[in-house]
């Protein structure tokens, strides 16, 4: 659950055309969405939000590539149906986050109803509403919230933020077991790379056999690629998952450090 770079001006001129007029009058006047055709999926946004989301999923951070790719309406469609074909409220989401986030969307205050804006502004209105609904769940194209995220050496997320807290056990789910299995993944094998270099280091004293793995790992620490918030936690608090060794924290954390200066 990272922030994501989403151009809001750039808006897929099919969202703009006239059949999504015609769909978005539809919905205003039944009171309802009422689209079986689902006009927001089609190609061009699919693609667009894949290029954005870099083909991971909005909340979880899993990669999409052969998984079905959701596009998921951050203000549920169900509710806000006037919303439904706004490019500020279409996010990338694979299906088990947006099965977990379904129909809800709780608010700190009143939710807002349909109240005659006009199918030219649905597009920049996510802003407006989020102010006088302070919604509970985050908006990955609106929050960055990379430094109020924790993980445990287990692999589980957690936050102190009441609303980081929300969309990760409420919401999302973010601790369902493949989750955690995936990331373990990741840190199982970080730990046992660097603990065989720690072997040869307490004979030899050489610690040049962990520089090659430690940079290929900080490497792969972009947002690009699946799991960037654990992956960027991991190098920023080794204590945790290194805890029983000190000497290795310190080596990890020495490279890591030399790595970023350069």
């Amino acid at each position: 659950m990272i922030k994501v770079e989403k151009d809001f001006a750039d808006i897929p001129t099919i969202l703009t055309q006239q059949v999504r007029e015609e769909a978005f009058n539809a919905n205003v006047t039944s009171n309802s969405y009422c689209d079986d055709k689902n006009r927001y999926k089609v190609g061009s946004v699919q693609k667009k939000l894949n290029e954005i989301y870099h083909l991971k999923c909005a909340y979880c951070e899993q990669k999409l590539l052969d998984a079905p790719k959701h596009i998921e309406h951050y203000r549920p469609k169900k509710i806000y149906y006037w919303l439904a074909y706004s490019w500020d409220n279409l996010l990338l989401c694979c299906g088990s986050c947006n099965s977990a986030k379904g129909d809800r969307f709780e608010t700190k205050n009143s939710a807002v109803c349909y109240s005659d804006e006009v199918f030219e502004d649905i597009h920049t209105l996510a802003t407006a509403y989020d102010n006088l609904e302070n919604p509970k769940i985050i908006n990955p194209e609106k929050d960055d919230v990379l430094e109020l995220i924790t993980f445990d050496k287990n692999g589980k997320i957690s936050s102190d933020d009441t609303r980081v807290k929300h969309t990760i056990d409420e919401a999302c789910n973010l601790n369902r077991d493949e989750l955690v299995q995936l990331r373990m993944g990741i840190v199982i094998d970080f730990i046992n790379i660097m603990n065989e270099h720690y072997l040869y280091f307490q004979k030899n004293k050489d610690v040049s056999r962990f520089i090659p793995d430690i940079e290929n790992f900080i490497e792969n620490c972009k947002v690009e690629n699946e799991f960037y918030a654990f992956r960027y936690f991991l190098l920023n608090h080794v204590e945790i998952f290194f805890e029983d060794n000190v000497v290795l924290q310190k080596l990890i954390h020495g490279i890591y450090q030399k790595y970023n200066e350069n």
